[in-house]
């Protein structure tokens, strides 16, 4: 049975990905190494892929999770590098005014701010339901919120314009984080939102396997 090393979003953990179900294939989810405040996206990718055993991984990320595994996938050979909800290059990744900028890099938004489950965060992200409110809320609340400051920071800064080509990404049309305008993904999901790997996992499931498997399954 094959292994899919799962990076996750942010601070998030593995219960991001509990309805990713992949037919023939075992997940482990990676957990965050430490960081160092002077780390970037590139550095902290070295950390991450140390932790992943093995030669020519198949790696699955999610929206930080995903420009992480592009970086890894950069410098190491994988199987097979797929990315939900993310970004291959700086290009893809909404661009904020230089005062968001300034406020971000310089760390000035507290770390319990971006534990704060709100209205506002919910449409964001997509989620609608109770169900997804309570998914997301415990998502960010389990979070380290050190981590995420830090995450945001790096993702401001990452100004990446290569990667591989045969990344596998699979965008929605209604992503707010991520918007769709700059997004040039291998697979669109209609009405995807930033969480559509929980509320719209089968099918995101369905073209994980057939881009593993191909009609095999």
């Amino acid at each position: 049975m094959e292994t899919i090393y799962c990076i996750s979003g942010l601070g998030a953990d593995e219960s991001v990905f509990q309805r990713t179900k992949i037919k023939g294939a075992q997940l482990k989810h990676i957990s965050w190494p430490p960081f160092d405040p002077g780390d970037d996206m590139e550095s902290y990718s070295l950390k991450v892929s140390a932790l992943i055993p093995g030669d020519n991984p198949t790696i699955l990320g999610l929206s930080f999770g995903g420009m992480l595994t592009v970086e890894i996938a950069k410098r190491r050979k994988v199987k097979k590098a797929i990315i939900v909800s993310s970004a291959k290059s700086f290009v893809e990744v909404p661009h904020f005014s230089k005062l968001v900028q300034m406020i971000i890099t310089s760390l000035a938004v507290p770390a319990f701010f971006f534990k704060m489950p709100n209205a506002a965060l919910f449409k964001l992200f997509g989620a609608s339901t109770e169900n997804e409110k309570q998914m997301l809320s415990a998502v960010l609340k389990k979070s380290d919120g050190q981590f995420m400051r830090w995450a945001m920071k790096a993702v401001t800064l990452w100004h990446n314009t290569t990667y591989p080509p045969d990344i596998v990404h699979i965008h929605g049309t209604d992503d707010k984080i991520i918007p769709p305008v700059a997004v040039k993904p291998t697979h669109w999901i209609e009405g995807g939102s930033h969480i559509m790997i929980y509320n719209k996992a089968a099918e995101v499931n369905r073209i994980i396997e057939k881009e593993l498997h191909g009609n095999h399954l």
